[in-house]
């Protein structure tokens, strides 16, 4: 079992995105890096910040952000720096929520418009990636993960 929010989890993540090839299908147009926040609520106790980078069907890289390192969420339209951790989404919720989408028992757009979870960048664009959205989770149910009780 490997803890959720952790750079260990974070690299299988990695893996399993890009073993999914449903997921190749249903993003191959999708461009855009996100960064999840995981708020804290009963067992955790601070804020896990996990940047992830989303290109074509592929995830080009996963890093759990350290206290200290930050991101910067990019206006629309806005290019690319070349700064690490740029961002055009941001999607948000407290633990307990996250640890329901990734067992599959919460769609994550269910929980965006339900108001259990929070996405800041271009909502159309999301909207428009649900199947995508989808097997972003089921990428991540097949990681054997430890939550925070």
């Amino acid at each position: 079992m490997v803890k959720f929010g952790t750079q260990e989890w974070a690299d299988l993540y990695m893996e399993a995105v890009n073993s999914n090839e449903a997921y190749a299908k249903a993003a191959n147009w999708w461009e855009g890096d996100f960064v999840f926040l995981v708020d804290p609520f009963g067992g955790l106790d601070h804020q896990i910040r996990i940047w992830i980078g989303l290109d074509h069907g592929k995830c080009t890289g996963s890093q759990i952000l350290k206290e200290g390192e930050e991101f910067k969420l990019l206006e629309k339209g806005e290019a690319h720096s070349g700064q690490p951790f740029e961002v055009e989404y941001i999607y948000a919720a407290r633990i307990d929520v996250w640890e329901r989408i990734l067992k599959s028992e919460l769609d994550p757009i269910r929980a965006l418009l339900s108001g259990q979870a929070k996405v800041t960048g271009d909502m159309a664009k999301v909207l428009r990636a649900t199947k995508a959205a989808k097997e972003l989770v089921v990428s991540a149910s097949t990681i054997e993960t430890e939550f925070y009780d």
